[in-house]
């Protein structure tokens, strides 16, 4: 059982998370219910994970504006070798950065993303995470499906569960933590309902209240966890649940 950093959410979701397992983070347009994926993220690094961010929506530069906001700094993070980014937006529009970290899929098309992104994926493991646990961060969720079309984006997830789980069985390493974001205003209710299938816990915040967001801890696989509607805050930098 792997801790999130923050006790209290271990506690609500029955004792934590499973190796190999996805969090789903589901938020609305107003809501900033996705800093809780990236606390997560920080946390697990601040232990001695690896962090893997998937990027499909947005240019480093302001990624990493939004990052901050839940302490993650990509520059310092990737320099310190903590952190690496397959940025799948880079690739769409052929951007170059100079920083190793930050990895991109060459010629990238829909027929040959699997392929090119398990390539990278595995040359991320090879070179920089090593004999660490990868902690992996889509940012977004919707974003990909935007990028590749909800339906093929579905048929991908497929291929590569498919593929992660022969690794699992032939390969001997710390397996992952997945987190996904999704912006549940992006997308369709058949997408939603594919990535919920897909994964072993589901977090859904709702915004209103300026002082603090409905959470609602909606799956967990854990035999102690129990589903339940909780305040979410956050205050000086610090996630508060109540």
């Amino acid at each position: 059982m792997l801790s999130t950093g923050i006790e209290k959410l271990d506690r609500l979701i029955g004792g934590g998370l499973l190796e190999d397992s996805v969090l789903l983070i589901v938020y609305d347009t107003y809501s900033v219910g996705w800093t809780l994926g990236a606390k997560i993220l920080k946390n697990r690094m601040d232990m001695g994970d690896f962090g893997v961010i998937i990027n499909t929506v947005l240019p480093l530069s302001a990624l990493n504006m939004g990052l901050n906001f839940a302490g993650i700094d990509i520059y310092h993070e990737g320099e310190r070798g903590n952190l690496g980014v397959i940025d799948i937006f880079a690739s769409y529009d052929q951007l170059k950065y100079p920083h190793r970290y930050v990895r991109t899929l060459p010629n990238l098309d829909v027929s040959t993303f699997v392929p090119k992104y398990v390539a990278t994926y595995r040359q991320l493991l090879k070179e920089d995470v090593k004999d660490r646990r990868p902690v992996g961060l889509v940012v977004t969720s919707d974003g990909f499906g935007f990028l590749m079309g909800e339906r093929t984006s579905i048929r991908i997830n497929q291929k590569i569960f498919a593929l992660k789980e022969t690794a699992r069985i032939t390969e001997n390493r710390k397996r992952p933590i997945n987190i996904w974001l999704l912006n549940k205003d992006r997308v369709s209710k058949r997408y939603m309902s594919w990535l919920a299938l897909y994964s072993q816990y589901i977090v859904e915040f709702r915004s209103g209240d300026l002082k603090y967001e409905e959470m609602i801890i909606r799956k967990s696989p854990l035999p102690d966890f129990e589903p339940g509607a909780y305040k979410f805050q956050i205050k000086g930098g610090k996630i508060r649940i109540s």
